[in-house]
């Protein structure tokens, strides 16, 4: 693991906390927003392994898509989770009126914490093929 992929990881982690805590304070539009931020932090981990460093979120998940999702390098849920989770994203911040459910935001908490457990066992073992 290099430096850059390791800052990733440990701001995703924060990310996630911070997404639990505020599930548990029932503020779900955070929880979410936060869970959205640790899953591009860790598509971006990914992308640091073979040296790309897209900067917007659109460019994360298009070349996170390219290299991991459509190619079968991880678990292509993963790439859907992300997708998902940016479309939450954009669209609670495009719709004031719009509010997110503890489902929706306890869905997306889960499925951060299991793309960050998938990423750093493919970020340790520098694996071209994890899943």
């Amino acid at each position: 693991m290099n430096d850059r992929s390791d800052q990733l990881i440990s701001g995703a982690d924060q990310a996630i906390a911070a997404a639990q805590r505020e599930l548990g304070l029932h503020d779900f539009e955070v929880a979410a927003e936060r869970a959205c931020v640790a899953m591009l932090r860790l598509a971006k981990a990914c992308l640091d392994i073979d040296g790309l460093s897209p900067g917007p979120t659109q460019a994360v998940c298009t070349e996170y898509g390219r290299q991991f999702g459509r190619s079968g390098r991880m678990y292509s849920a993963y790439f859907r989770w992300l997708l998902d989770a940016v479309d939450l994203r954009k669209a609670v911040h495009s719709d004031l009126t719009r509010s997110i459910d503890y489902d929706a935001s306890a869905t997306l908490v889960e499925r951060a914490e299991i793309f960050r457990d998938a990423v750093v066992r493919f970020v340790e073992r520098g694996d071209k093929w994890a899943k």
